[in-house]
């Protein structure tokens, strides 16, 4: 099986997407496996524990390795593992592409590609003020608004830097285009991955492979028809402070992504404004897996950059 990879920042429609191809009678997307984020290169003690979770969460039985899975060699032959039994469990005949879903892989692409040098990516994106809005109704983000947008800046960051240098093998695919024209958008995502058209991917609904249980509280709407229901949402749940204030931080990432600012982006920030963030971002910090933080950071920062470019329109 081929093998590619759905990226981009939390809350930027990589679900939407995920459940979307899953319909597609040739491609099959597992629950999220943080498997170059929270496997790979890690302690055994952490691999084992992590092997649990992949086990309940795609319903299959890996093998415990005898020692650490750290080299390109061990990681491929397990990843292969992992959808060969995945797919196996489902039954599904005539698969040609398995797909993965981990915004947490964007940080780790040098790896991913060390790995799998033939597969391909999708990379999504989403208006920052939206993507900003939304991570503070998700239980494992921060309640801070303008700590959230600054997460959308490291993914955006990295998301410029991929389209900056050419690549066949990357796609890239904005939010708002496919909740306006579905059909259109997820169809050139399946010719980028040389597949048929199958109405069911833009038009269907409600299937529940891929999420676990647990994660319905905030996937719940990809299990929905798709709607433009939450484009723009930050106009109608935002202050015109706050909007300023993002837009401040975010006007020179917003605009070449063709996102209208409502402000002139120059709006002074409120006394104090940096002791909250900061305050705001330690409180994130010590609520998040540090150390695989810093890993993320260490990779995208060590790291050769992506070659990849956005493809012609079609």
């Amino acid at each position: 099986m081929k093998k590619f990879f759905i990226l981009g920042c939390p809350r930027s429609g990589t679900t939407m997407v995920q459940q979307a191809l899953n319909r597609h009678s040739q491609i099959v997307i597992p629950p999220e496996t943080k498997f170059f984020f929270s496997f790979l290169g890690h302690s055994r003690a952490r691999q084992l524990r992590h092997l649990e979770r992949l086990d309940a969460d795609l319903g299959i039985r890996l093998p415990r390795p005898a020692a650490r899975v750290s080299s390109a060699e061990e990681g491929r032959a397990f990843y292969d593992e992992m959808a060969r039994q995945y797919v196996g469990r489902l039954g599904n005949r005539g698969v040609a592409w398995f797909g993965e879903k981990t915004p947490e892989h964007t940080g780790r692409l040098p790896c991913v590609r060390g790995l799998f040098p033939d597969a391909k990516f999708v990379v999504l994106y989403r208006d920052g003020r939206d993507v900003a809005l939304s991570l503070t109704k998700v239980p494992w983000m921060s309640p801070h608004l303008y700590v959230n947008f600054l997460v959308w800046l490291y993914y955006d960051r990295v998301v410029r830097d991929a389209k900056a240098a050419p690549s066949p093998d990357f796609l890239f695919v904005r939010y708002e285009d496919v909740v306006a024209a579905p059909r259109r958008e997820l169809g050139q995502v399946l010719r980028f991955l040389g597949l048929p058209s199958e109405p069911a991917v833009a038009e269907g609904w409600g299937n529940r492979e891929g999420i676990p249980e647990r994660e319905y509280p905030w996937k719940g709407r990809a299990l929905e028809k798709i709607t433009t229901d939450r484009v723009g949402l930050f106009r109608r749940e935002l202050s015109a402070d706050q909007v300023g204030v993002l837009e401040r931080l975010g006007a020179h990432a917003l605009s070449p992504l063709g996102y209208e600012l409502l402000t002139d982006g120059k709006r002074p920030l409120p006394r104090g404004f940096l002791l909250d963030l900061s305050l705001g971002l330690s409180k994130l910090v010590y609520r998040l897996p540090w150390h695989l933080l810093l890993k993320e950071l260490l990779a995208r920062w060590c790291q050769p950059p992506v070659r990849a470019v956005v493809p012609a329109p079609v």
